[in-house]
């Protein structure tokens, strides 16, 4: 190890006598070095002196028109000069950790979504990034396309009904359909139920026109089966509501009834067909997404991906 080196080793230089003598060897002169870093010439003059006398050699050989570096001084610029950079590094880093953290969510998402999953999603996230402030619009789902193409929204988390082709749609977790009914019921402890058993049964469903109701005819078609509702109601809380009090069952998503906090329904997988439905993020094409939330698309995709499917967790403890 050099001379130089060992001095260094044990020295106590400070960043503000490196940075002097960075500035002084970029320049070639006190004068145009101190300007640069608003000092006066004899404060610059003394900085570097200080270091050359902590390192105990000299950095700097005066010429008749600037300094120059000597051996010594030649040594240790580009040591300094790497120290600067992962410092720089290191703070840029912080920086957009703490952006990410402390930025803004803007999001629209459907009401059967904000009771439901964005909630606790919301939660977890906040936990990681307490400072990031959180504006939630819920939304009728054909308000939240709307909503992101005019900016209102950063984006919107909705299930894909249909295609939006001037957004984009990214999936973030998939969910099938059940049906609802009460512990009571003939079909409440099978693994799971076939479409057609639900034949004759006293049904509430969405009115005409929701996309969940155009999936539960969809799944009644695949067996050329028709059917006429006992009830349709405009809300899935009004329909566990009446699936609760006996009057009917129903077909709904796996999460729904946590809008509803029944303890008193449950839900079995309907199979033949399995009935998917996607929830997605809608992005505009041409706006990029703040950090946070990029972010909380990350969080959301994270935390449903370990999550068995509707299907696989509702098959746990039923009996065939």
């Amino acid at each position: 190890m050099s001379e130089l080196g060992g001095n260094l080793r044990n020295s106590s230089i400070t960043l503000r006598q490196m940075r002097a003598f960075v500035a002084v060897a970029q320049d070639g002169s006190i004068t145009r070095a101190a300007k640069r870093v608003h000092l006066t010439t004899s404060a610059l003059s003394m900085v570097v002196s200080s270091l050359e006398g902590e390192l105990g050699v000299r950095l700097f050989e005066r010429t008749t028109r600037r300094l120059v570096l000597t051996d010594a001084g030649a040594e240790l610029l580009p040591t300094i000069q790497t120290v600067f950079d992962t410092l720089d590094n290191a703070l840029e880093g912080l920086r957009q950790s703490s952006h990410r953290r402390s930025g803004r969510l803007s999001l629209a998402t459907s009401p059967l979504l904000g009771a439901t999953l964005v909630p606790s999603l919301l939660a977890s996230f906040l936990k990681e990034h307490a400072a990031v402030r959180v504006e939630l619009h819920d939304l009728q789902v054909n308000a939240i396309a709307e909503a992101v193409r005019s900016g209102h929204v950063d984006f919107g988390v909705c299930t894909q009904d249909a295609e939006v082709p001037d957004l984009v749609s990214t999936v973030l977790y998939q969910d099938s359909l059940m049906l609802a009914c009460l512990p009571t019921h003939p079909l409440s402890n099978r693994r799971s139920v076939r479409w057609t058993e639900l034949v004759g049964e006293k049904l509430v469903l969405l009115t005409r026109g929701a996309g969940l109701r155009s999936l539960v005819e969809h799944g009644f078609a695949a067996h050329g089966e028709t059917i006429e509702p006992a009830f349709e109601v405009s809300q899935v809380t009004t329909a566990v509501g009446l699936v609760e009090a006996g009057l009917a069952v129903s077909i709904l998503p796996s999460y729904a009834l946590a809008s509803a906090r029944s303890v008193g329904v449950v839900q079995v997988p309907l199979i033949d067909p399995v009935v998917d439905r996607n929830i997605v993020a809608l992005t505009a094409r041409q706006r990029k997404l703040t950090q946070a939330s990029e972010a909380f698309l990350a969080h959301f995709k994270s935390s449903m991906r370990d999550l068995p499917s509707g299907v696989s967790a509702s098959r746990k403890g039923k009996k065939k």
